[in-house]
């Protein structure tokens, strides 16, 4: 399975997780080691499920920003990692990613005149689907 994963940078390391199997999560030295250490935790995390979740998230790209977007039981929700003070909710997918577009847009314009460095990146990590244990 593929898993969208948010990697952030924090100032003194990288910090991983996955909306779409929330609890999971991973730190690491570099970009690269924290995607490494998510994936063996995506899939440590995932041993004991019955069932896996089904991936959900996607992201978009909003001025240089990462913005994840969740499914949520009443629709969307996109929530921009290093804009933490912004947040879209929509009954459909299209409309929460207009939404969240019009809002950092103007933000950026109207509101800041030096906006946070984006830190945030997403990667897709594809996941070994936990084998059933034969009895």
């Amino acid at each position: 399975m593929r898993y969208m994963v948010v990697i952030d940078k924090s100032p003194r390391n990288y910090c991983a997780g996955s909306p779409d199997v929330p609890g999971c999560i991973a730190t690491g030295a570099t970009l690269e080691e924290t995607a490494t250490l998510m994936r063996e935790a995506l899939e440590f995390h995932l041993e004991d499920c019955d069932s896996l979740p089904k991936p959900t998230s996607w992201a978009i790209d909003v001025n240089g920003y990462a913005v994840p977007i969740t499914k949520t039981p009443n629709g969307y929700r996109a929530e921009p990692p290093d804009l933490p003070f912004i947040v879209a909710a929509a009954d459909t997918r299209k409309r929460v990613e207009s939404l969240v577009r019009e809002t950092i847009e103007t933000y950026l314009a109207w509101h800041c005149k030096r906006p946070p460095e984006p830190t945030a990146q997403i990667v897709y990590l594809d996941v070994e689907a936990p084998q059933p244990v034969s009895a």
